[in-house]
């Protein structure tokens, strides 16, 4: 793949994220909006339809620009197509959050409407919720296990949706005075059950996107034979998977200190390989493969069970790049490690000094994440103006200790490439260098993210 067309790939995926992240917003309010009868809600999901399909429009011209000019084969191929189509699933999903906004406002203008929404309604706005949810996150991750349980999931929205319409037929034949409410619920039900329906167009976009499969047109059965782990919970039951409102950011503050321990650990080994004890060199990787995994875990698990709510305090999409950034210092003291095992070389003292300098340097800014993680927890919930002040205040220190391991990095590159040794032991010692302080890069990453999140 060219620079290119990765550049205008990373281009599209990013406005995807975003039309993504709108459109659920408005499906949510709009919900909302019918369940509590609020007007303000609606009109809200109105007034912003407008910006999903201008974002619409801009990745259209981006894709037909990237196909035009660039002539992408094979998974980019793929992907551009797939983007096309998700693209206008998502713009229709914010149509029938329109749809269903217009009905409760013209409800509302109509004292003699009493709409009383069916425990059937209910489910299927929950579901179908649920639904749009897992697809954008099979698109996000390109997980293609929770695409394949998204199209699982549309038949039970339409039995719902055919109980509905039964019972509301119904309840207008028994009592005709109802029949404008029956109306009503008809046709929200109707909004919703195309939301699923788009929304398992998503998750097939995301497999052919993923498998090269079309399966559009592919009974159920005929893919439970092709899938048949589907009826399996999709979590790997890590250490972290409670309950809860706060959830997400209680996992973030354990997994950082995971990632923490994995770099601490990263560096005793480090230190082993360089005194030659290859007894402990072994003891200590074998401690980072278990606390990177036992991240991983965390990481999956924060995915997969992500709270749902309408309201949440923090943007579920920053989230998810906040957690990859301190996730990646876990996989850089894995990758460190791994680099080590593929070459044995004698290093000199004031390099081993300088590697000490720069794996504190880098300890230390890591070390910073998990209080700034709790403080950040604190304020989304309180809302407190000194807390806030003082997070800012420790991200600013946190990139200032950064530069320094920048400098640290520098001035330890100059020294390799000054030593007489093989070229092969030269290269080996700067890519053992570069991989230390992308920790420090992807701890400042995170520190930015987050600083972004309390922002709003």
């Amino acid at each position: 793949m060219t620079s290119r067309i990765q550049k205008e790939i990373s281009q599209i995926k990013n406005l995807l994220l975003q039309m993504s992240s709108m459109v659920e917003e408005a499906v949510r309010t709009s919900i909302q909006s019918c369940q509590l009868l609020d007007t303000k809600l609606a009109e809200r999901v109105i007034e912003r339809d407008w910006e999903i399909d201008y974002i619409e429009v801009q990745i259209d011209n981006l894709v037909l620009k990237t196909l035009a000019l660039q002539q992408p084969m094979a998974s980019d191929l793929r992907f551009l197509t797939s983007a096309l189509q998700i693209a206008g699933q998502l713009e229709r999903v914010g149509d029938h959050a329109v749809n269903i906004s217009e009905q409760v406002i013209a409800v509302m203008k109509k004292a003699d409407i009493v709409a009383v929404t069916s425990h059937g309604l209910k489910d299927m706005a929950r579901l179908a919720l649920k639904m749009l949810g897992d697809s954008i996150n099979a698109f996000v991750y390109q997980d293609v296990e929770m695409a394949y349980k998204v199209r699982m999931g549309d038949k039970e929205v339409d039995d719902l949706y055919s109980r509905v319409v039964a019972d509301e037929i119904k309840d207008a034949e028994d009592n005709c005075s109802e029949v404008r409410s029956s109306i009503y619920n008809i046709i929200l039900a109707l909004n919703i059950e195309r939301i699923a329906d788009l929304a398992t167009n998503i998750a097939e976009d995301v497999i052919f996107l993923v498998e090269g499969k079309i399966i559009r047109h592919v009974d159920d059965e005929a893919v439970k034979l092709q899938h048949v782990d589907l009826t399996e919970p999709h979590s790997e039951g890590g250490p972290c998977a409670p309950p809860g409102s706060r959830e997400p950011l209680e996992c973030l503050q354990r997994h950082s200190k995971y990632v923490h321990n994995c770099l601490e650990q990263a560096a005793l080994a480090i230190q082993a390989y360089l005194n030659e004890d290859d007894e402990s060199f072994e003891e200590y990787s074998s401690n980072v493969v278990e606390l990177e995994h036992a991240a991983d875990l965390i990481q999956r698990n924060v995915r997969a069970h992500l709270p749902r709510g309408i309201i949440m305090p923090i943007d579920k999409f920053e989230l998810f790049l906040y957690l990859n950034e301190q996730d990646a210092i876990a996989d850089t003291a894995e990758d460190l490690l791994e680099w080590l095992t593929y070459r044995k070389t004698k290093v000199s003292d004031d390099i081993k000094q300088g590697l000490k300098n720069l794996l504190d340097k880098c300890l230390d800014i890591s070390q910073d994440l998990p209080p700034i993680l709790n403080a950040a927890a604190t304020y989304f919930e309180t809302g407190d103006e000194d807390t806030r002040v003082w997070i800012k205040d420790r991200i600013r220190n946190l990139r200032v200790k950064e530069h320094e391991a920048d400098i640290i990095e520098h001035r330890l590159k100059k020294m390799v490439f000054a030593l007489n040794n093989d070229p092969m032991d030269i290269f080996y010692l700067v890519k053992f260098v570069e991989l230390v302080g992308q920790s420090a890069d992807h701890a400042e990453s995170a520190a930015d993210i987050l600083r972004s999140m309390i922002a709003k």
